[in-house]
């Protein structure tokens, strides 16, 4: 009876045992699958349970072996596919292609859709830029203005002044010329291609731009920068001589186009008194006419003569009050007004006349209190006389 006992009890224990190493088996199994290349692991663990005791291999369940072995395989089988995408990833990157580049990259001007624009390396340059580059031509350097590399044309603003570039030159930024720009106004460039503000020269004559707006200014009269007065007509040329202007007449130097203030002029035989703003007021025109004929004094005696080359005694009347042919003569001149006798007193400008009213011989224009100016005879020049010396007969007022 005790000898059955222990014998159960040996069996049991046993059975524990074989029981204890087949669970030992199946968790190194497990543990060893990571590394593993196939299943002989595991079966290697179960022989050895079963050479410990054939007899109870049977008590291992079959369904817990191949539990262990279908476990085993789909581990091993991630594992492998992991480290072979690993591996395809590796390769990948160290075989990724080149991206294709371009033919050939741009440089310099390419005509696009009939705009050029200009590259540097295939790249352009951002928003706008006033540069020193090729000529389009390829004749040499100038100054562009592009925007994001596109050329501009016509005059365009750039840090804080305008430029004018013109087409028909390649783009090329325009300097020392007087151009119209593309909406139609006509500016001045300098130098150095900037617009040009104030009086200024072109092609012999001047004209005023103004400063804040640029325009050339037409039919006005302003201020030079340098503080003198000026007066520009309809095409922006500046004026001279007598002109009008808001009710006034001024009178410009022909010679620096300045206006002249404070003087006295002759026009055509009238005399004006220019005051301290410059306004015209005509004086006599009986003074003009006298201060003309006096300004011809020195000229030589020439018979016939009515210019300032020579004058006779009718010419040099004619000439000074501007008469027409009709009255060339001093027979046709005394017919201009009503003979008057007293000579002595004969008013400025009044006509002198010398000999019978049907047939006078000698003229001279008065200048007042018994004096005179003429052109006596031949060898002499115009010059002053006196009634005292030489007596007229008869005068006119004209």
């Amino acid at each position: 009876m005790d000898t059955k006992k222990h014998y159960k009890l040996y069996k049991d224990g046993k059975k524990w045992c074989v029981m204890t190493i087949a669970a030992v088996a199946s968790v190194i199994g497990l543990a060893t699958t990571a590394n593993a290349d196939d299943t002989d692991t595991t079966t290697s663990l179960v022989q050895t349970a079963q050479v410990a005791d054939n007899s109870n291999v049977a008590e291992l369940p079959q369904s817990n072996v191949e539990s262990v072995q279908a476990n085993s395989n789909p581990a091993n089988q991630d594992i492998e596919n992991e480290n072979l995408n690993s591996s395809v990833i590796s390769d990948d990157k160290s075989t990724t292609p080149v991206q294709p580049q371009s033919a050939q990259e741009k440089n310099g001007w390419v005509n696009e859709n009939n705009n050029w624009t200009y590259y540097n390396n295939g790249q352009v340059t951002n928003g706008r830029d006033y540069t020193y580059l090729p000529t389009i031509n390829g004749g040499g350097h100038s100054w562009y203005l592009v925007d994001n590399g596109v050329v501009q044309s016509g005059v365009q603003q750039w840090a804080g002044s305008y430029y004018d570039f013109d087409a028909n030159n390649n783009y090329q930024r325009v300097d020392n010329n007087y151009v119209q720009s593309q909406w139609g106004d006509w500016y001045l460039f300098g130098n150095d291609g900037r617009i040009q503000t104030g009086v200024q020269q072109w092609a012999g004559t001047y004209y005023y731009f103004d400063p804040t707006t640029y325009l050339r200014v037409d039919n006005d009269y302003r201020q030079a920068q340098w503080g003198d007065w000026y007066l520009f007509g309809n095409d922006g040329r500046i004026l001279s001589g007598l002109q009008n202007w808001k009710g006034q007449t001024y009178y410009f130097d022909p010679s620096t186009f300045k206006k002249v203030v404070n003087s006295d002029v002759t026009v055509n035989g009238t005399k004006y008194h220019l005051d301290n703003d410059g306004i015209a007021k005509a004086v006599s025109n009986v003074d003009a006419k006298v201060d003309k004929a006096l300004s011809q004094r020195g000229v030589p005696y020439v018979w016939g003569g009515n210019t300032p080359a020579g004058f006779d005694c009718s010419g040099l009347v004619q000439w000074a009050y501007g008469l027409g042919s009709s009255y060339r003569t001093t027979y046709q001149q005394a017919t201009l007004g009503t003979h008057k006798r007293d000579v002595i007193n004969a008013p400025k400008g009044s006509l002198l006349f010398f000999g019978s009213d049907s047939a006078p011989y000698h003229v001279a224009i008065s200048l007042g209190n018994g004096s005179y100016v003429h052109a006596p005879e031949p060898g002499d020049v115009v010059k002053i006389g006196y009634s005292k010396f030489f007596t007229p007969s008869f005068y006119i007022t004209m």
